[in-house]
């Protein structure tokens, strides 16, 4: 009776690995849409679609896609979709760099939002369309603090710091912030906003002057950001799909590429699907509660901070 137990469960864990295999090259049947890496005998030229999902952490990923697109043959232009508050300064900016300098045909697409990071990543695409509702703008940096020093007061904590220097603990949750130290962090956020309004008045042929008339910290629908010129065109993912197959002399109806996204179940667990260095047990809390975004770390963000409005 053991052998036969050891033997089912051998038979079932293969069953799972082997059918988690075949979705994850996309092992479907009859969809419009393809999965990287997937061939079909009438494969012939594709428009390749990387999405730009939540809080902007880390590039690597999306940046990997890129990447596949640009070395695979068969993709003549892509679409970088879009929906994104921001998130922090470094990653938004190496997007962006890798969409302004594409050796192909780039196109940037906007969903519900693409704002701050967000819009930073879209500056480098040739064309940005947006939807008419679409949230968008919010050029402007931003960094949090607390100050707990009452609550710690109250909690009867006496808590302090050996520093080497007056500015090491400057942002310390157990005390007031010191007008010099305000000082610094807001030259230092100012720094970070020339390079962002830089870029767009790069990517949206502006001079800097009309940049910053709008550098602070507004969102825009749709509507408005074309009337800024902060975006091309008004119109759908698929409008934005059309014109990337026309840059790329394209004819006829386009075909879609995505990069595979299916992960089989013990790959959910392992991998940073958050893109945050995360343990195996909050992994599990996120993702049994419906959680998919992370709490930030302390940093400097272009972030589009919808609880301050």
């Amino acid at each position: 009776m053991i052998w036969i137990l050891i033997a089912s469960s051998v038979f079932f864990l293969i069953f799972l690995l082997v059918s988690g295999n075949f979705l994850s090259k996309g092992g479907h049947l009859g969809s419009s849409h393809h999965a990287a890496g997937q061939s079909t005998f009438f494969s012939k030229e594709y428009i390749g679609v990387v999405e730009v999902e939540g809080i902007i952490l880390d590039a690597k990923q999306v940046l990997k896609k890129l990447e596949s697109f640009e070395e695979n043959e068969k993709v003549k232009a892509v679409v970088v979709r879009i929906n994104s508050p921001g998130g922090a300064v470094a990653p938004s900016q190496e997007i962006y760099q890798a969409i302004k300098n594409y050796p192909k045909p780039i196109v940037a697409s906007m969903g519900s939002l693409a704002a701050s990071g967000g819009y930073y990543i879209a500056c480098g695409a040739k064309k940005i369309f947006a939807n008419p509702g679409t949230i968008t703008g919010s050029i402007g940096v931003i960094m949090e603090f607390a100050n707990l020093k009452k609550l710690y007061d109250w909690a009867k904590i006496e808590r302090y710091s050996i520093k080497t220097g007056k500015f090491k603990d400057a942002g310390s949750e157990h005390r007031a912030m010191q007008p010099e130290e305000k000082k610094y962090f807001q030259e230092m956020i100012d720094d970070v906003l020339v390079d962002f309004k830089q870029a767009v008045a790069t990517g949206r042929n502006l001079t800097f002057e009309q940049v910053t008339a709008i550098a602070d910290g507004r969102i825009f629908s749709g509507n408005q950001a074309k009337k800024h010129h902060l975006v091309d065109e008004l119109g759908s993912l698929k409008d934005a799909i059309d014109e990337a197959a026309r840059s790329a002399h394209l004819s006829g109806k386009p075909r879609v590429l995505y990069p595979k996204k299916s992960k089989k179940l013990y790959e959910f667990f392992l991998e940073d699907t958050n893109q945050t260095e995360t343990s195996l047990f909050e992994h599990f809390l996120k993702w049994s509660s419906g959680k998919t975004q992370p709490a930030l770390t302390p940093g400097i963000y272009l972030l589009w901070n919808h609880e301050a409005h």
